[in-house]
């Protein structure tokens, strides 16, 4: 038999319902969507040069064939692609959020995978110090293709969009 609903809460007399606290000259309305982030684009083989003195490429693009080995992984065609972060600014940089992320043409995505021995961007990048990250995304077919990856070497930080062909 189902579980008795739970009482009501008692409601003390003359209570009124209280609105959420809003912000003065913020409407009370739905949440706000975050600022969008600067964009630079380039095409594959062209670094792009950040105001924060971060430069981002993508050293490579290339088509490999994955081997699933732990449980959920799947074998098959894929791009692994090798990304550069370089600090020509005074100060340390954070590079261990970075987001990487690949569509291909007619918007197919590329799926991240765990396959193919990706070792993503990690840690901080002390000044004038140079680190690249591999990341690996399912794609069937991988060769041949138009391809845009988005880098956001860390959260909050410009994009980086390269468009080009895969070999």
């Amino acid at each position: 038999t189902p579980a008795p609903p739970a009482p009501a809460a008692p409601s003390a007399p003359g209570a009124t319902a209280v609105p959420a606290p809003s912000l003065p000259g913020q409407p009370d309305a739905a949440p706000r969507e975050p600022a969008a982030l600067p964009t630079t684009r380039a095409p594959l083989g062209e670094a792009v040069d950040f105001d924060t003195g971060v430069t981002v490429d993508v050293l490579s693009v290339e088509p490999i064939t994955v081997a699933a080995q732990t449980p959920g992984e799947v074998s098959g065609p894929a791009l692994r692609v090798v990304v550069e972060a370089r600090n020509g600014s005074g100060e340390p940089q954070q590079v261990g959020s970075a987001v990487v992320t690949l569509v291909a043409d007619g918007g197919e995505p590329g799926v991240d995978t765990t396959a193919g021995d990706p070792s993503p961007l990690t840690g901080t990048l002390p000044p004038g110090s140079t680190a690249t990250g591999t990341y690996v995304f399912m794609l069937d077919p991988a060769a041949g293709r138009e391809v845009t990856i988005t880098v956001n070497y860390a959260a909050g930080e410009p994009l980086a969009v390269f468009t080009g062909e895969t070999s």
